[in-house]
Parts: C-alpha cells; sequence; structure tokens
C-alpha cells in the first residue's frame, strides 16, 4: 500500500513555527510607529512652551495648559477646548507661586476658575499659553527651591535659584534693549 504523507507536524516543527511568529511579531511592534501620545510624556517645566509650541505646528491654534486643584493634573486645551488629555508637571506636595514683572515690581497671579464643563469648576494654580502669532506667556514660577523664567517663545525656560536673580536678568535685558 503507498504511503500518504505524514499525517501532521511535529512538536518541534510547532514550537520552531510559534518561535518564527513570536520574533517577527516583536521586531514588527518595537519598530511599528505607534504615535506615543505626546501629552503623556515627562515634560520639564523649562522646556514646556517648546513642548507646546509642538502642539501649535500641528493645531495651528492657541495651546494652553491649565493646572488645576493640586496643581497634580494639567489641562491641555486647544484655542480654549479641553482635549481631554492630561499631563503631569508639578507634584502635590510642592508649593507653587507665579508672578508677573512688568519693569517695576513683582505680581503675584491669581488665576481664574476653570469651568472643565458647566457644572465642574476648578481652582488653578498655573496656566500658561503659546500663540500661533509667536509669542507666549510671560511669567516667574517659584517651584520646589528653584525659579524658572518662561519668557521666549522659541527657547527654553531660565532657571534661577531665586527669585532676585530672575528680576536681576529681566532688568538687564530690559535696560540691554533700551540701549540699542
Amino acid at each position: 500500500m503507498p504511503r500518504i504523507g505524514r499525517g501532521g507536524f511535529t512538536l518541534f516543527e510547532l514550537l520552531l513555527v510559534m518561535l518564527l511568529l513570536v520574533i517577527t511579531y516583536g521586531l514588527f511592534i518595537q519598530n511599528f510607529a505607534f504615535e506615543n501620545d505626546p501629552y503623556e510624556e515627562e515634560i520639564k517645566l523649562e522646556k514646556l512652551n517648546l513642548y507646546l509650541i509642538e502642539s501649535i505646528g500641528k493645531y495651528k491654534a492657541k495651546v494652553s495648559l491649565k493646572c488645576v486643584e493640586d496643581c497634580s493634573q494639567c489641562h491641555v486645551l486647544i484655542d480654549g477646548v479641553d482635549t481631554n488629555k492630561t499631563i503631569s508637571l508639578f507634584d502635590r506636595e510642592s508649593e507653587l507661586t507665579s508672578y508677573r514683572y512688568d519693569g517695576k515690581q513683582l505680581e503675584r497671579i491669581i488665576y481664574d476658575d476653570y469651568y472643565k464643563d458647566e457644572y465642574k469648576r476648578e481652582r488653578v494654580c498655573f496656566d500658561y499659553s503659546v500663540y500661533p502669532n509667536g509669542s507666549a506667556d510671560k511669567v516667574i514660577l517659584e517651584y520646589q527651591n528653584r525659579v524658572y523664567l518662561l519668557e521666549n517663545y522659541m527657547e527654553e525656560g531660565k532657571v534661577f535659584a531665586v527669585l532676585d536673580e530672575a528680576r536681576d536678568y529681566l532688568d538687564k535685558k530690559q535696560l540691554e534693549a533700551k540701549g540699542r
């Protein structure tokens, strides 16, 4: 009687095929460009404006960050509309104070409450925006024993040890601008 082919695969052949599938799948997933959600990346405070500028490139609109309640969650807004994306920028335990400097004195910023919807009001502890016209809010922040100056649209923020250093830097910059 003639012999008809084998009746199936051996265990070794099945394991070999499964191994090849797992390796191929692993390589494919690793190299496959799942676009990571940029809003879930860890963002450094001094690079906040650069991070938001990337979003302007996508949306051609005002991009804002509103940090609410204990400042542990910050909402990303495009032209004032909540994108339902949040980032963590600040620790809950740390004190955060924002200032404006008008060339003469520092003024502490008190932000208006944020209404996520008509029924939910949240206290804003930090608000920062970049605009499609090439400008950004100018803010001095005291946070975790450092002072951050967010003032230039296209540069990283400056970091100082104390508030007076940031004020002196701005005064010097203002004098240089007048001298030109």
